[in-house]
């Protein structure tokens, strides 16, 4: 009990991230999704496809793909409003088609090239050449010599749901079924994730319930799949209902317990969260540190601070030993609120427990000190992370980098971002613009210029605030070109919304250097896009 007393000391409100539960074929948390980045921009997330596996494609295999990709995005771009209905599994597009068809080689077009490029149509936040991905996979499975698998129709499915054509999803999962290709399981998984994400959670039960009308017979791990998605979407009603009408059907286990308590815990339900709590505890199935974990931390959140101390007790008390994820959840509150001292006590306490620290806390620890502007006691920790082998990642640095910013470094942005590379950690989108920023103030027009090529070359994605950051740089040297160009890269190729200053101040920049010409041309591509009425 001298351990419970020690520990219910440095317990304060906290936000509990998850980590997997289990090594099964689904993944149902992550901790991950919670990052030591406060800013908003470090929220963009890439909603890819559909995770089978990392794919694997020869140089040739690669080559091909950027080149059909290629051939989409040019016809997206010269055809930003295409008319047509509702697409079906027989849409084409003859141009597109006869282009393609001309870019291919005599070898046969491989599975795995068809995934790739439709992975990459689906990989962006903005502007999916949906219409032309369609075309493009029609056109290749349409070919005599295209060897068919599950896999690229399990993308484009995916990637229908994504833009909500679940018409068009169902009739690819008919055209598999026509052509006598096997339906795993994963096909409904894809579906019952997308319609939840659409807030389409009855549908996404039906599909669950549509399942054996095409050769799929719903398993346990089914059953958990569809009960963690709608838990995680906040439908916990909804995730109720179906655990209640299928319980009887497949055993529960901890697993889908937990989901359920996380769920009501997201909808902000903590005594429909406890009831589940306790009905898991009674049915004799034994709660893990995940399960503890959330039920503490939704405590917490609600100000019911004494009830969590005496979860965690209990917690302790059964053998079930915290992790660094609990850990890291108590020095998340504090790292918001800017408490280093209590951040620290959280971290002390953890090595005592001889709890390892993972990649988010030492990202919890520099966030902390960059926050105190102490730099030097940054790089100690990333040191530190560094020796113990840890997996670094762009969160880890990008405190550093703003650090930096604010001492107008350059020289030490050089050098920490070399030391970035060095250790092969991806720098993201935030990373980018951070010093592109401070190259912007510094007037290194050059280093801004030669980051954005980098950031194509790495696959990148930039976003408003990258074009803002380069467009107000050319604009504010009088380079009316550059920051045309940067601008019109922006909205056709990337499909980004600019806003209205940034607009007005490339509009200013064409007035000013008699550019009339371009300057109805732009707003030509504004108002064709939506983003601006015809001015009158």
């Amino acid at each position: 009990m001298a351990l419970v007393k020690k520990l219910r000391a440095l317990f304060s409100v906290s936000r509990y991230s998850l980590s997997p539960l289990s090594r099964r074929s689904f993944k149902l948390y992550s901790s991950s999704s919670f990052s030591s980045e406060a800013e908003e921009e470090e929220e963009e997330v890439k909603d890819s496809g559909v995770g089978i596996v990392n794919l694997v494609l020869s140089p040739e295999e690669t080559l091909a793909a950027e080149k059909f990709h290629s051939l989409i995005k040019n016809h997206q771009r010269k055809n930003p409003n295409p008319d047509h209905h509702s697409p079906n599994p027989n849409f084409a597009i003859p141009g597109l088609s006869f282009d393609l068809s001309q870019a291919s080689s005599a070898d046969s077009i491989s599975p795995a090239i068809v995934r790739r490029v439709i992975e990459k149509c689906g990989g962006v936040r903005h502007g999916i050449p949906f219409p032309q991905t369609l075309a493009f996979f029609n056109w290749a499975t349409g070919l005599e010599e295209f060897r068919h698998s599950p896999e690229p129709y399990m993308e484009m499915i995916d990637l229908a749901g994504k833009v909500r054509e679940f018409d068009l999803a169902w009739q690819l999962i008919d055209l598999m079924k026509t052509r006598n290709l096997e339906i795993p399981v994963d096909t409904f998984s894809i579906l019952v994730r997308r319609y939840v994400r659409a807030g389409l959670a009855a549908e996404a039960v039906h599909a669950f319930n549509r399942m054996e009308d095409y050769g799929c017979k719903p398993d346990k791990i089914a059953f958990s799949v569809v009960i963690s998605i709608l838990c995680k979407k906040r439908r916990a009603m909804e995730a109720q209902s179906f655990f209640d009408s299928l319980k009887d059907r497949f055993e529960p286990d901890v697993v889908v317990y937990t989901s359920l308590i996380h769920g009501w815990c997201r909808a902000g339900n903590i005594s429909e969260a406890e009831r589940v709590f306790r009905e898991m505890k009674m049915a004799g199935i034994q709660p893990n540190v995940y399960t503890y974990s959330i039920v503490i931390d939704a405590l917490c959140r609600n100000g019911q601070i004494t009830r969590a101390h005496d979860v965690f007790a209990e917690m302790i008390d059964v053998g079930c030993d915290p992790n660094a994820i609990t850990f890291n959840n108590l020095m998340r509150v504090h790292v918001k609120a800017g408490r280093t001292e209590k951040v620290l006590q959280v971290y002390n306490q953890m090595k005592r427990l001889g709890c390892p620290a993972d990649t988010i806390t030492y990202n919890f620890l520099i966030d902390t000190h960059c926050r105190d502007d102490n730099l030097e006691e940054a790089v100690k920790v990333l040191n530190s992370a560094v020796k113990k082998k840890c997996n670094l990642n762009a969160s880890s640095f990008n405190p550093i980098f703003r650090c930096i910013s604010k001492l107008g470094d350059v020289n030490g942005a050089h050098r920490m971002f070399a030391r970035m590379k060095d250790l092969k950690c991806k720098p993201n989108t935030v990373t980018y613009n951070i010093l592109m920023r401070m190259f912007a103030v510094s007037k290194s027009t050059d280093m801004v210029l030669k980051l954005k090529k980098e950031m194509d070359g790495n696959e990148i994605e930039p976003n408003v605030n990258t074009y803002r950051i380069i467009i107000s740089t050319f604009c504010g040297i009088g380079h009316w070109n550059n920051a045309y160009r940067f601008f019109k890269e922006m909205i056709e190729e990337k499909c980004l919304r600019p806003s209205l200053p940034d607009y007005e101040m490339v509009l200013q920049q064409l007035r000013k250097a008699g550019q009339l010409k371009k300057h109805e041309e732009l707003v030509e591509k504004m108002v064709d896009r939506g983003f601006v009425a015809r001015p009158l």
